[in-house]
């Protein structure tokens, strides 16, 4: 397949092999003429390509005339050693909460047909950029991050939006004295430029307060710090605070104008992967999402990632 796979028909075996795998048994597939449009490619590349994945048995077609071809049987495994795809790599955030725990559980069991793994690494900004590089085929954030990163040009779309409270359940603000109750003038406050969530929200409850000191750290040390006296206040993730079992620890509610995009997790991937898409959609399922995340927080099911 190596040597196959720098020629015109090995590019359209693994474009196939792709589109078959967002596909299930039963399913009628696109007509030649409709596969010869979609790959830019002759009816003899696209017909040689199709019998090169049903020689490997990583498919098998019946004919039901005028209607078209339909999948009777699938070999998940065997479409995906012929697509550049190899193993289907995702990212998302350290699964520091029952939430990130639950998700990356729930993508490892609906993904489970095919060879997958996940990487773990902070950041949202550097998540996309192993998307549009191409080292992850798809990344986890939160909607709010990956509108933000459309809007500024990256070459990024989401695939499935899984929904409210399937990131995290809110942000609140963390402070160091327990007797007020907001940010206030000459305060020093976490700030995580590397979070694109955290950095933002920041921006926002900060905004028209005079004379305040931002500290640059990470968004996970923000309860470290408060304990530390390094900091006055910072904006964290209600799930960590209340997972980890934090005492005596002065929380408020935040009130921001996208709380459900920030709590809303969706799943990004490199822009035009229309089979990437389909396949994502039709098996990471945003209800079992959530059963799967409900199981995990209450301890029906151990997180497994």
């Amino acid at each position: 397949m190596r040597d196959v796979l720098y020629q015109k028909t090995g590019l359209t075996v693994s474009r196939m092999a792709q589109d078959l795998m967002s596909r299930m048994e039963g399913e009628r597939i696109p007509s030649i003429s409709e596969y010869m449009e979609r790959f830019h490619v002759s009816r003899g590349t696209v017909q040689n390509s199709l019998g090169y994945l049903k020689d490997r048995q990583a498919v098998t077609l019946v004919s039901r005339g005028h209607l078209g071809s339909f999948i009777e049987k699938l070999d998940y495994h065997k479409l995906q050693e012929s697509s550049l795809f190899k193993e289907l790599l995702g990212s998302m955030p350290l699964p520091y909460s029952l939430t990130y725990q639950g998700l990356a559980t729930a993508l490892y069991d609906l993904l489970a047909p095919f060879s997958v793994n996940l990487v773990f690494a902070r950041g949202a900004e550097d998540r996309f950029q192993l998307v549009d590089s191409g080292v992850c085929q798809f990344t986890a954030c939160s909607r709010h991050a990956a509108e933000q990163a459309i809007q500024n040009q990256a070459d990024i779309e989401i695939a499935v939006d899984l929904g409210p409270g399937t990131y995290l359940s809110r942000h609140v603000l963390v402070l160091r004295d327990p007797d007020v109750k907001g940010i206030e003038s000459g305060m020093r406050v976490a700030y995580d430029r590397t979070s694109l969530d955290q950095r933002h929200i920041t921006e926002q409850v900060t905004q028209g307060i005079k004379g305040l000191q931002f500290v640059e750290l990470r968004a996970h040390q923000t309860v470290g710090a408060i304990r530390s006296n390094l900091i006055d206040a910072g904006v964290w993730n209600l799930d960590d605070i209340l997972d980890s079992g934090y005492v005596g620890l002065h929380i408020e509610e935040l009130q921001t104008d996208f709380e459900e995009d920030f709590s809303s997790a969706v799943l990004v991937v490199k822009a035009g992967e229309r089979s990437l898409c389909q396949l994502l959609r039709r098996y990471v399922e945003p209800d079992r999402v959530r059963k799967t995340q409900s199981d995990v927080r209450t301890g029906k099911c151990p997180a497994n990632y």
